[in-house]
């Protein structure tokens, strides 16, 4: 709905180009090929996983848009719980039903532009569009939430004890959540190069949270898998949520 809400600026952008297929909008028969193929949403059963192939196979550039496609998204909690035991809770009969475990759009296919959010700033989309229509693939700077938190002149709520990711996550929203006194839970993912290990001892032992609240703030939007996706899963993995430090020690071995 963030692209809809540009009003007559996403109709400015049709000047330039032609939509292929946009089902929000209208129905049409998809053209054979596409320069630009954006992806919202991730895969979450079989035939989703081959369309997707289908579209990579099909298009120059692949773009996703939101926390969902770029990082997994909220259906990726089921990952660190046990995901038959809730496809039981939430079906009555189910024989046939797809569930495998979450993984974001990258995991299936190569990406080319990630536009991360949920939802998306929809004038970093905008600004985004008008660079790939140039032949540009844009760069996302790599800032944190608090950088943009600091321009707004925002009071920190880390500070005030809060468990805002804020240190964590990648600018570009306007600090949007902080701004309305609600701190950062993330759904930009992680810069490149965090050290997730450190910010989870400084709300342990400086901040006094438990490890099952830290857990809980960091398993949004696939925060731990988007840091750590080789590690390995503890032992009694179906038991329990994993922890951060867990995962952190088994990928260090």
């Amino acid at each position: 709905m963030a692209i809809v809400d540009l009003g007559e600026r996403l109709f400015q952008l049709t000047e330039k180009v032609t939509i292929g297929d946009f089902a929000l909008i209208e129905d049409n028969p998809e053209p054979e090929n596409y320069d630009i193929v954006f992806i919202e949403g991730t895969p979450i059963t079989s035939l989703n996983i081959q369309r997707l192939k289908n579209l990579r196979s099909r298009t120059k550039l692949l773009v996703t848009i939101g926390a969902c496609a770029c990082l997994g998204g909220i259906a990726e909690l089921k990952n660190y719980q046990d995901k038959n035991q809730r496809l039981r809770y939430v079906y009555k009969n189910i024989e046939g039903i797809d569930n495998p475990d979450i993984k974001p759009v990258k995991h299936y296919v190569k990406v080319d532009l990630e536009i991360p959010g949920c939802p998306i700033n929809k004038e970093e989309f905008f600004w985004a569009v008008k660079e790939l229509i140039t032949g540009v693939i844009p760069k996302i700077p790599q800032r944190p939430v608090c950088y943009e938190c600091q321009l707004k002149q925002n009071e920190c709520l880390l500070q005030k004890g809060e468990p805002c990711l804020g240190p964590l996550i990648l600018g570009g929203c306007g600090a949007s959540c902080p701004s309305a006194n609600y701190p950062c839970d993330g759904c930009r993912g992680p810069l490149k190069g965090i050290n997730l290990n450190n910010f989870n001892k400084t709300l342990r032992e400086i901040y006094g949270y438990k490890q099952k609240e830290i857990d809980l703030i960091m398993q949004r939007f696939g925060m731990l898998d988007e840091a750590y996706p080789d590690a390995p899963m503890p032992s009694d993995a179906k038991n329990r949520l994993p922890r951060v430090l867990d995962i952190y020690r088994l990928k260090d071995k």
